[in-house]
C-alpha cells in the first residue's frame, strides 16, 4: 500500500469513521449513515473513494427486504507508525505478512477471559511502544551528538550528506 494513499484516505474524519466501523463488522451504506450520522450520499462518496484506492471492497448480498444490497468490508490490515522528532521524519507501513507464521487463534471460555487477554494485550503492547519511543529518542540523541561534533563550519550540503549517512 501506498503511504502517501493512505494518509489521504484516513485525513478525512468521516472516512476514519467508516472504516472504525467497518472493521468491526462489514456494513451497508444505509447502516454506516445511521450510525456515523452522515447522510448516505456522503457515506457513498467516500466509500467509492475508499474502493477505488483499495481500502475496501463491496460485494452484492441478498436482502429479505428487496433487491440486492452493497456490503463493504476493509481490504487490508497494517500499522502506520509516523516518527517525527528533531532530526527524524519517518512515516513506515507495517503490512501483515500474510506468508508469516499464522498463530493459533486463543480460545477463551466466557467473555470476562477474552476481556482479560485483551487488556493483557494491550498492556505488553502499550509496553513495546514505549520501548520503541526510548529507542527512537536514543537514536535522535545519537544523530545530534554525531552532528554537533562536525563543527558548525560546514554548508548545508555538507551537513545534509552527513542526516543521510547517518539516516
Amino acid at each position: 500500500m501506498d503511504i502517501d494513499m493512505i494518509l489521504s484516505m484516513v485525513s478525512n474524519p468521516t472516512r476514519r469513521r467508516i472504516l472504525e466501523a467497518l472493521v468491526r463488522e462489514p456494513c451497508y451504506p444505509l447502516q454506516l449513515s445511521r450510525e456515523i450520522g452522515v447522510s448516505q450520499q456522503a457515506i457513498m462518496k467516500n466509500l467509492d473513494l475508499l474502493e477505488k484506492n483499495g481500502m475496501v471492497v463491496s460485494h452484492q448480498v441478498t436482502s429479505t427486504m428487496g433487491p440486492m444490497r452493497a456490503m463493504y468490508a476493509p481490504t487490508s490490515e497494517f500499522t502506520l507508525v509516523i516518527d517525527m522528532r528533531n532530526r527524524m521524519f519517518v512515516a513506515n507501513i507495517i503490512e501483515e505478512d500474510e506468508a508469516g507464521v499464522q498463530e493459533e487463534i486463543p480460545k477463551t471460555e466466557n467473555l470476562d477471559g477474552a476481556r482479560q487477554e485483551i487488556a493483557q494485550i494491550d498492556r505488553e503492547i502499550e509496553a513495546l511502544e514505549r520501548e520503541r519511543s526510548a529507542l527512537v529518542r536514543k537514536r535522535e540523541q545519537l544523530i545530534y551528538s554525531a552532528m554537533s561534533k562536525l563543527g558548525g563550519n560546514m554548508t548545508y550540503g555538507h551537513r545534509d550528506l552527513m542526516y543521510q549517512l547517518l539516516n
